[in-house]
């Protein structure tokens, strides 16, 4: 009982209290195996890009600092993540930049808002694949059409 209680205050109130927004939906394909970092990468991308999609607002414009890093010395236990910014209207104001986190899981989990601390930890590696957000914002057009 007491278990339920807090998985329920969790779910209904997680949210309200920080500001953060957690989504999470089927996989668009099973989740790779983390020594294989092409298919991590095209994982995480496509997950972030049907996550906008199907889980709007806030609809993306656009995108920036968009990066690929792990937790762990293990390529393959490593915690992976795809780690930005988007550019979404605002209703009556300036438009402002999001962050966000898309973490490989045994599928994936994305974060908006100040829950993408998955993004700052100091043990974070960064791949040297350098900016993906042209590759990103490409793959949520072409879920647009």
């Amino acid at each position: 009982m007491k278990r339920t209680f807090i998985v329920f205050a969790l779910l209904a109130f997680g949210g309200v209290f920080s500001g953060d927004c957690l989504a999470q939906t089927a996989s668009p394909a099973p989740a790779p195996s983390g020594d294989d970092f092409p298919a991590v990468q095209e994982f995480l991308l496509t997950s972030a890009a049907t996550d906008f999609y199907e889980n709007q607002p806030p609809f993306p414009s656009q995108f920036r600092k968009v990066r690929i890093g792990r937790v762990g010395k293990n390529k393959k236990d490593a915690l992976y993540t795809l780690c930005g910014e988007f550019l979404a209207p605002a209703e009556g104001s300036k438009p402002k930049w999001t962050s966000f986190a898309t973490v490989k899981t045994s599928g994936y989990e994305q974060y908006l808002g100040s829950s993408t601390t998955y993004c700052t930890n100091s043990k974070i590696i960064w791949h040297k694949t350098g900016d993906l957000s042209a590759t990103l914002q490409k793959r949520l057009d072409a879920l647009k059409k």
